[in-house]
């Protein structure tokens, strides 16, 4: 499992700055739909009790109906442990030197992505909507010239402050790399200027 301690393929001097993960808002209507699920075979069994009493008190029925719930309900836990398991495992971890997006597809599929600070073009921090402007939470956008052109942060919380300090941790990057190719190639701090004639 990753954590801030252990990074994959971990630069030396890497610092975490942030450990992302979708605000925990995001996945309420989740365990307020497993609540609904579970309270529905109940609902059913006082249903058939009431208007239907010999179906329940079948010898021959009850423990079909037994497995029935018992096959729903581990259906039920199943895809509420899947759903936790991608709301957990997906994050976005922030160094000083690179960001590293891991995306939980499934309960066996995982997708990680890196960026260089200094491939960073552009950030966007995107709130929209009342319940995202009341609990501040939303999406950052990261605009890069790699491969991968884009990299989202979904629903993340305080997405503004995000955007900011990557914006910042991408300016010093660049120039650490600036300071390493002049270095490097031996360009002269400054450059004599052309004349005109």
């Amino acid at each position: 499992m990753i954590d801030a301690h252990h990074l994959p393929n971990e630069i030396p001097g890497e610092q975490v700055v942030y450990f992302l993960r979708r605000h925990p808002i995001t996945i309420s209507n989740l365990i307020i739909g497993f609540g609904a699920m579970l309270v529905a075979p109940f609902a059913v069994f006082g249903i058939l009790y009431a208007f239907m009493p010999e179906v329940v008190r079948d010898a021959r029925l009850f423990p079909l109906i037994v497995i029935g719930g018992s096959i729903f309900f581990l259906f039920a836990w199943l895809f509420l442990f899947q759903a936790f398991i991608d709301y957990y495992l997906d994050m976005w971890i922030v160094t000083n030197k690179r960001i590293l997006d891991i995306e939980q597809t499934g309960l066996f599929n995982r997708r990680v992505s890196e960026l260089r600070l200094y491939r960073i073009q552009d950030v966007t921090a995107t709130v929209n909507g009342a319940l995202h402007t009341v609990f501040n939470y939303g999406n950052v956008e990261i605009q890069t010239a790699g491969e991968k052109e884009r990299f989202d942060f979904e629903d993340v919380p305080n997405p503004n402050q995000v955007a900011k300090v990557v914006m910042q941790l991408a300016e010093l990057d660049r120039k650490e790399h600036l300071d390493e190719a002049v270095e490097e190639f031996g360009v002269p701090d400054k450059m004599p200027k052309p004349t005109v004639k």
